[in-house]
């Protein structure tokens, strides 16, 4: 387990308007370098505006995310540094809390509450560099897809646990153990954050390192909300971590790719009982298939 601090506090972020039709791409596209987040804006005349978000460390990185998106089209490319308040002061001042599915109440202000609907459990998520603030459809998906699953009592793993968001749901809704995997330092440490704003005392343990790193441990439930070519490479580690009958929930994954990942989740030892379509992302819901 890790409680390391994120190593610099300038960003850079490269600019540009992509062709509307590559939009849909743009994950695909982006999923050779360590990109911290994306934001989409509004566009016309059949542009998109794009911001990608790096480490301040990344130079090489940020030119050739740059170089790349010029190749496909993109026009008005730029790249900027900055401080992260510059961006994420402004964003956190203007979020507001938001419904999602029938049970959550995500909240991006833990210094100014707001009382979740009846029926409702709030979620502070509070806008960092991580990936995971509730307010995208692959995040919304598989918050949507655990209200058709029994998680309590069951041991659960997040694989790519960003801001922590699902881990935190899972944990709300009665898990017996989580465990919040990333890669990524900053995420980790964003995790650990997001924690401690809750209103109950979570006791998720955040581990920073690959699924190689938690040794043989066995869960009833493991979610991913990773783009598609992280994830696949994955799945068959993902199928020998699940207990017998247990659960996989899968997010990340566009809309239009179902029936391959499905084909892909199939051959490495699941059955596929349903599916979520939010948008243009999708969620899987895979069970541990019954070997004859």
């Amino acid at each position: 387990m890790s409680s390391a601090k994120p190593k610099t506090d300038t960003y850079i972020s490269v600019r540009c308007v992509i062709p509307a039709d590559l939009e849909e791409e743009l994950p695909e596209l982006l999923a050779s370098w360590s990109v911290l987040g994306t934001e989409v804006h509004g566009g016309s005349d059949g542009g998109v505006g794009v911001t990608v978000y790096l480490s301040g460390t990344d130079l090489s990185d940020a030119e050739a995310v740059r170089q790349m998106l010029v190749e496909i089209g993109a026009q008005n490319a730029e790249q900027k540094f900055f401080e992260a308040d510059d961006w994420l002061a402004g964003y956190r001042e203007q979020s507001q809390p938001f419904t999602v599915g029938s049970r959550w109440w995500i909240d991006p202000h833990p210094d100014r509450p707001t009382t979740a609907p009846s029926g409702r459990r709030r979620l502070v998520i509070e806008p960092r560099m991580a990936f995971g603030t509730g307010s995208h459809e692959s995040t919304q998906a598989i918050l949507m897809a655990l209200e058709d699953i029994e998680v309590n009592g069951r041991r659960v793993l997040d694989v790519g646990t960003g801001s922590g968001i699902l881990a935190l749901a899972v944990e709300c809704m009665g898990a017996n153990s989580v465990v919040g995997l990333d890669i990524d330092e900053t995420a980790v440490w964003v995790a650990f954050e997001t924690a401690r704003q809750q209103e109950w005392p979570s006791r998720v343990n955040y581990v920073l390192g690959p699924v190689e790193c938690i040794g043989g441990a066995e869960f009833d439930i493991v979610m991913c909300n990773m783009i598609t070519s992280s994830f696949l490479p994955l799945v068959g580690e993902f199928r020998s971590r699940l207990a017998p009958a247990g659960i996989a929930v899968f997010s990340g994954l566009l809309a239009s790719e179902v029936e391959s990942v499905s084909g892909a989740l199939m051959e490495a030892g699941f059955a596929i009982p349903s599916y979520r379509v939010l948008g243009d992302w999708a969620s899987l819901i895979a069970v541990a298939a019954t070997v004859p």
